[in-house]
């Protein structure tokens, strides 16, 4: 009988901010604890949150094969890496006294807008190991602000937000940075002419739900992937590549998968200068389809591994906005809220908050508007590129720009 058990440890201390004071100081400790056993083809598991003796989960995972689930597959071994990002984290008391300079500053400087969320401090572990000789270990830390700024007497909800998520902070950088956005935040702009204009969006998130559905090996075998017979074939703008991201110095995460799985500069691409060069598969979706292992396996610590939809990120593309630009206003989006990608790879949005650039310069902020592409659209003919932020807002933050209709 093979076995193999996976540890997580999170401490997290966060500030609760309200009307721009603090609200309350909250801490947690937690540790969890899954075990597999593997025998006969089968899989046991079981889990639990809190310090259980592993021989406790190993006894509950191996009664647990009697449920009779099928894992016919070779484990992940012979593998040993320790890692560990940030063996000093910022503690309770300095997380407190930045929350409080923060906070005054903004009630002195900016006294039109009320703040709310948190302030966070997290420590995070993933310890993975079995009897094939597999040890991996992730430990990490990293500072998390958030705050919601609504004007007071103002109509909206909100009227904005700032961020930024790192292992180290520099105060004097993040007001800076901020004087920057509230700049915008307080003077209004007009949209440039034209129906199609030059946009920033902050992070993937608007498009990465759209890539994961695509490039999942069994969505692809089952035919719905939009990419779908197209495997090999040049889609994009050449300029972009598209990897599985498991680089933890940019997506703070754990660099091995929930089977082991690791990479060679912690990443694999998918789409490589704008071709279409793998999709991702976990041990099952590889062996049932017939597709390379290439990893992805998702699911939570006491569960059995999935596929869904592992971290992706893009390279940096390009250097120099105002270059590229050639003069071109544009616009950065800071909230867009509520549009999304038709299975055809259409994509409308509507953008609430938003700000115009000339460079990188933030001049003020525009109203609200909609905009609409097409994925081939976006991150071909249209695209301008991926950057690094040049923004404190967060470690490996990045922009990726793309010409797109507005209405």
């Amino acid at each position: 009988m093979k076995k193999e058990w996976l540890v997580i440890k999170e401490k997290e201390t966060t500030v609760k901010v309200k009307t721009a004071k603090v609200e309350a100081v909250r801490s947690k400790d937690i540790v969890k604890k899954g075990y597999r056993v593997y025998k006969d083809g089968k899989i046991g598991i079981s889990g639990a949150i809190g310090d259980v003796p592993m021989a406790q989960l190993e006894k509950d995972a191996t009664e647990n094969l009697m449920t009779d689930i099928a894992y016919p597959y070779a484990l992940t071994g012979d593998k040993k890496d320790h890692r560990n990002y940030n063996a000093s984290p910022m503690d309770a008391k300095t997380l407190l006294e930045e929350t409080e300079a923060i906070l005054a500053f903004f009630r002195e400087s900016y006294p039109e807008f009320d703040y709310s969320e948190h302030l966070s401090v997290i420590e995070h572990s993933a310890w993975m190991q079995n009897t094939e000789g597999l040890d991996l270990k992730y430990e990490d830390a990293y500072f998390e602000l958030a705050l919601i700024l609504k004007e007071i007497g103002g109509p909206n909800v909100f009227d904005g937000f700032l961020s930024y998520f790192g292992r180290s902070f520099d105060r004097a950088k993040f007001i800076e940075q901020s004087k920057a956005f509230m700049k915008g935040y307080l003077g209004k702009a007009d949209l440039p002419e034209g129906d199609k204009l030059p946009v920033f969006f902050i992070g993937e998130d608007s498009f990465n739900g759209i890539f994961s559905r695509s490039l999942n090996g069994e969505i692809y075998s089952t035919g719905s992937s939009l990419f779908k017979g197209k495997l090999g074939e040049t889609l994009f703008n050449e300029k972009l590549t598209l990897s599985i991201w498991k680089n933890p110095v940019q997506n703070f995460a754990p660099f091995f998968d929930r089977e082991g799985m690791t990479y060679e500069n912690d990443k694999l691409p998918l789409i490589q200068k704008g071709k279409f060069v793998s999709v991702f598969a976990d041990k099952r979706t590889s062996d049932l389809y017939s597709l390379p292992y290439t990893g992805g396996a998702t699911g939570d610590y006491d569960g059995l591994p999935v596929l869904t939809a592992p971290t992706l990120g893009f390279d940096v593309d390009t250097e120099d906005i105002t270059q590229v630009l050639e003069g071109q206003k544009s616009i950065l989006v800071v909230i867009s809220s509520g549009g999304d990608f038709t299975t055809d790879g259409d994509y409308a949005t509507p953008v609430q908050v938003s700000f115009l650039l000339e460079g990188t310069e933030i001049i003020g902020k525009l109203p609200e508007f909609n905009m609409r592409s097409n994925l081939y659209d976006m991150f071909g003919k249209d695209y301008i590129g991926t950057f690094e932020s040049p923004y404190y807002i967060g470690e490996g933050a990045q922009l990726h720009g793309m010409w797109m209709k507005i209405n």
